[in-house]
């Protein structure tokens, strides 16, 4: 989960190239693996989001669990945007650590450029094959029907605040009243997990509404519902993933969006990808 003074601080080199204002409270970040045998897991991550990042290797193209994702997204009509990822593999690459992607092109030999542009031009006519429209963002003036590329590198950052840019005015853009808070609880089980010191947890996503230490909750299990009360809300510290091991942060109540572990008793039966309910 990243805060909007996170967001604001990633972003600040692009506020010298193109100004624009943050609106967003922050951004709950799902990350789905890509290896072929977690479909199940992207499928559930699909349904949840309100816009996707859809991540492409430049020196591969589209992978089969790429072309089964970009199904997921236009099956559920959910907005996204590509992240043409490791950039920095193209030969003769100058790192530019966290610079803006138009910035760090500039700054690389002709034959570099050429690599590149031969690359993203292949990830186009791919995407094409696939019924899409797609054009690198600074190229793209329709949004609504044109998937944006932003380029980048998870190694050393080039491309990430032009990805973050790009996600935060879409949202601000197009979804705004999808994204108004509701007291009404919406809260999906992603993952059961076991936990040593804390036994059996599940990782949810709290969308809307209010979880307080000691609700009622109802989950799904094979063998119908169970009823059980929550004895510990926990979420990793500010910026980390739930998935990293690390102290957790307990709190008393959480308000949505945001991703929690619970701890209670018998949950260790829970269904991923099921609504969890709030007993009155």
């Amino acid at each position: 989960q990243f805060p909007r003074e996170t967001l604001c601080l990633q972003t600040q080199c692009m506020q010298a190239l193109q100004p624009f204002e943050i609106r967003l409270p922050g951004l709950l970040v799902i990350d789905t693996p890509g290896h072929e045998s977690f479909s199940n897991l992207r499928s559930r991550g699909s349904s949840l989001c309100d816009i996707a990042i859809l991540v492409i290797d430049l020196m591969h193209g589209l992978e089969p669990q790429t072309i089964e994702s970009i199904n997921l997204l236009k099956r559920k009509k959910t907005p996204f945007v590509v992240a043409l990822n490791k950039v920095d593999r193209c030969y003769g690459w100058k790192s530019m650590p966290d610079s803006p992607i138009q910035v760090a092109l500039a700054a690389q030999d002709q034959n570099c450029r050429l690599e590149f542009k031969d690359r993203a031009d292949r990830a186009v006519l791919q995407l094409m094959e696939q019924g899409l429209n797609a054009r690198l963002y600074w190229d793209n003036d329709d949004l609504a029907h044109t998937v944006s590329l932003v380029p980048t590198s998870a190694v050393s950052g080039e491309g990430v605040p032009d990805l973050l840019k790009m996600v935060i005015t879409l949202t601000q853009e197009r979804l705004t009243e999808k994204l108004m808070f509701m007291d009404s609880v919406q809260c999906t089980v992603l993952e059961v997990k076991a936990i040593e010191g804390l036994g059996h947890t599940v990782d949810v996503v709290l969308v809307n509404g209010t979880l307080r230490e000691g609700d009622t909750i109802v989950v799904s299990t094979m063998d119908g519902p169970v009823v059980t009360n929550i004895r510990a809300l926990l979420t990793p510290p500010p910026n980390r993933e739930m998935r990293v091991k690390s102290e957790y942060i307990h709190h008393a109540s959480l308000q949505g969006a945001v991703g929690i572990k619970i701890v209670a008793p018998d949950i260790g039966r829970a269904v991923a990808g099921t609504p969890l309910m709030v007993g009155g």
